[in-house]
């Protein structure tokens, strides 16, 4: 009688996965080398073929899941069938947030995976087990969210009295004695980049002739975050009066405006909208879309641009059907360009003569806020009391409403001058747009294609 032979089990595939954040790994050891030396001798000892090694850098435990890159990677293998079981040194590697534990630990069970700590014991095939780990899990998430309290409340310490908490400040400013100040170098550039977009509107354009003045390469998605970076009118998250401002605060929030308008729209075929990103469908809102027709006029074809309400004519959802042509929209400007910005100052100054709420004591709040701090750092008042009562008087700052400020009416009299259509009549196509964008902020058509003209003020 033949002995039957019994088959070897198969061994299990391991993989390694390790995660550091900068900071643990400066304190509490938990080195890349570390943590791999230790993973690599538990899978030998125990057996395991290691599938992979998984390694988070620099990745804190706080985050999503999905926010780790070699995590992700690892599950995708799980759910290929190439993993068995995932060692880690210790559950806090693993996860500090209960909700995406579990929702990941749905995923390891759907496909047979399981995990283990090399430097702890964790049983999950019991009730008692499972409820130890949500407890340490638990525990774990409390201590980060009390560490993460207390650095946020240092930082807004930090950041109400203007100090930097940052190391690289963006181009044109630097730290000094712990402050941001305007680097005399680079600031000539930034302020020109501001300039330079505010009169042409269009960052290409900015990035390649500003480079090129000051000698240095400009990327354009660099530069579209620098124009839209608070700090350099001198505001940082909560603080108006951060830092010293490297660009007037007026200035700021009229490039804030262009870039929200994303005035001037390119085109590949190289032809000039004049009122490209000015023109609004008063009925619907939408901007306006430019199109070209041609006509034949003394054996020769002529071309002329239209704008016409996209809501209308792609969509047959607004009533706004008639286009608009560009050729006469520009001759109706001209004549009545000085007319309408005299109706327009007329209106504002009638609104701004209207009452206002009344101004309430900022210096006051001010000084309540700074005690409701100090309350908090000597253990008067919980952080939650805190909090709550930091949110209401910080709205009662953000509803103060200011006496608005007058437009520099004189600076567009001064561009719409008696002579200004003799050298209008000798500017490029590309010199005609730019001056419209100049001074106007938007055209509103309604249904008749009657303009109301609202100025860049």
């Amino acid at each position: 009688m033949k002995k039957t032979q019994s088959c070897p089990p198969p061994v299990r595939r391991a993989a390694l996965y390790i995660r550091v954040s900068t900071e643990e790994q400066a304190k509490k050891g938990y080195s890349i080398p570390a943590q791999r030396e230790d993973l690599e001798e538990y899978a030998r000892t125990n057996g395991y073929a290691v599938a992979g090694v998984f390694v988070d850098e620099g990745k804190s435990a706080r985050k999503r899941y999905t926010a780790r890159s070699a995590f992700m990677e690892m599950l995708e293998k799980v759910k290929a069938g190439e993993i068995d079981v995932i060692l880690f040194i210790k559950l806090d590697r693993w996860f500090r947030n209960i909700a995406d534990y579990y929702e990941v630990q749905k995923i390891l069970d759907a496909h047979n995976v399981a995990w283990k700590t090399t430097q702890e014991h964790y049983d999950t095939e019991t009730t008692n087990g499972r409820l130890y780990i949500n407890i340490r899990l638990s525990v774990a998430q409390d201590e980060s969210d009390r560490d993460s309290d207390r650095i946020k409340f240092v930082f807004q310490n930090k950041v109400s009295r203007g100090e930097a908490i940052f190391g690289n400040p963006p181009l044109g400013l630097k730290v000094e004695d712990k402050h941001i100040v305007p680097d005399p170098e680079t600031a000539p550039l930034v302020r020109e980049l501001f300039r330079h977009y505010e009169s042409h509107r269009s960052i290409s354009r900015a990035v390649r002739e500003v480079g090129e003045q000051f000698g240095r390469i400009l990327w354009l998605d660099g530069t579209r975050r620098m124009l839209a970076n608070p700090l350099y009118k001198g505001v940082y998250r909560d603080n108006l009066t951060y830092c010293e401002p490297l660009i007037p605060p007026e200035e700021f929030d009229r490039v804030q405006e262009l870039l929200k308008e994303r005035s001037i729209r390119h085109n590949q075929t190289g032809r000039i909208y004049l009122f490209s990103g000015l023109l609004v469908c008063s009925e619907c809102g939408r901007k306006m879309a430019g199109r070209y027709a041609t006509t034949k006029r003394k054996a020769h074809n002529w071309e002329y641009h239209l704008y016409r309400c996209p809501t209308a004519m792609q969509y047959h959802r607004c009533p706004h059907r008639k286009e608009v042509n560009e050729e006469k929209l520009e001759a109706w400007l001209l004549e009545h360009i000085q007319e309408e910005l005299n109706a327009y100052q007329m209106q504002w100054e009638a609104s701004a003569s209207a009452p206002v709420r009344p101004k309430v004591d900022k210096a006051a709040i001010l000084r309540k806020l700074e005690k409701l701090k100090q309350l908090y750092i000597d253990d008067y008042i919980t952080l939650e009391e805190y909090q709550t009562d930091y949110q209401k008087y910080r709205g009662k700052l953000d509803a103060e409403q200011p006496k608005p400020q007058r437009p520099d009416f004189d600076r567009l009299r001064t561009c719409l001058n008696a002579e200004f259509q003799t050298g209008y009549t000798a500017m490029s196509p590309i010199q005609r747009r730019d001056f419209w964008h100049s001074i106007i902020k938007e055209i509103r058509l309604n249904t008749e294609n009657s303009p109301q003209i609202l100025f860049r003020v």
